[in-house]
């Protein structure tokens, strides 16, 4: 194989990163749906999954906290025709000014990823580890007070479901919110139970879909190089945020309806576009953070035509 050939497979890897990734974010959540449809997968096995979830988001973002290179990479925005004429005043001059300002905007770019290809220095790894360590100590705490509240819905919502074993007294003391009965009675509402060789099942395909991400994007297509310490940190509370609460909320609505199967379908397959939405758009806002009409923004883009080969 010849060097030309081999730059070529990188190119064509590089491209189809996205691809492969959504495919096996796709993958990883067909498993809940099959569990649905075909093992009778409870409502409280789903929820516990999806909080299992949000702790694998947490793990691989640790990693790419302390990947991050962003903060080494200053870039310049695109200069609009508009603007080029207003500070100019004629047509001409406009014209120069933005072909001077974008090749500008292209060495920039250019020594931006030269900078992050050649590492971070000691004060930034500092850095990046501590901004990693107050993250997980942070992001741990809000992570376990979600769990306590998905493992305690079962009591706040038990006695609205229309499956539940109580009906509408659940608050009067006689039905899931009874310290006593707690686990007898609310096991058998409208949550069900929890089937934990399900959930490390359905885990495990999340963690191997999550990390194929991080292997084909965020490092293979040099999303890294991009991305700042402090925005990757941010990244995952916005995911939590839009995702789950969504989750949470389809959840009381099932129980109310005493979780008919169709239901339980909704909100699986509501939440799995949620999640290739989201998935989507952090390569696009990736992909935005270099200019498309550099080599290295070539490199990282799906729909980037194929760099010419040399000479």
């Amino acid at each position: 194989m010849t060097v030309e050939s081999l730059g070529r497979a990188v190119q064509l890897y590089r491209r189809t990163a996205t691809s492969r990734s959504a495919l096996a974010l796709l993958i990883a959540n067909a498993i809940p749906l099959i569990g649905v449809l075909f093992f009778g997968w409870s409502l409280l096995t789903i929820l516990v999954l999806y909080w299992l979830e949000n702790g694998i988001v947490g793990f691989w973002n640790i990693l790419k906290i302390n990947f991050a290179q962003g903060s080494l990479l200053p870039s310049l925005p695109d200069m609009p025709a508009a603007a080029a004429l207003s500070a100019s005043l004629d047509p001409a001059r406009a014209a120069a000014l933005r072909t001077a300002w974008e090749q500008a905007r292209q060495q920039r770019a250019a020594q931006a990823a030269q900078a992050a290809l050649s590492g971070p220095g000691p004060i930034a790894s500092v850095g990046r580890l501590g901004l990693s360590i107050f993250f997980t100590i942070h992001y741990g705490l809000f992570w376990l007070v979600h769990g306590i509240f998905v493992f305690a819905l079962p009591g706040f919502a038990g006695g609205f479901g229309a499956g539940s074993a109580t009906g509408l007294d659940g608050f009067g003391g006689q039905g899931c919110l009874d310290a006593v009965g707690y686990a007898a009675e609310c096991s058998s509402g409208a949550f069900g139970d929890v089937v934990w060789s399900s959930v490390l099942i359905g885990g495990a395909a999340l963690f191997l879909s999550h990390g194929a991400s991080f292997l084909f994007n965020y490092i293979g297509r040099g999303e890294y190089l991009t991305a700042t310490p402090g925005g990757q940190m941010a990244a995952a509370y916005g995911r939590v945020v839009i995702l789950h609460l969504t989750i949470i909320f389809g959840a009381f609505v099932i129980a109310i309806l005493g979780t008919p199967i169709g239901a339980l379908l909704v909100l699986v397959v509501l939440k799995t576009a949620f999640d290739l939405g989201l998935h989507l758009r952090e390569r696009r806002t990736a992909d935005a953070r270099i200019p498309a009409d550099t080599t290295f923004g070539q490199l990282v883009r799906d729909d980037a035509p194929p760099a010419p080969p040399p000479g």
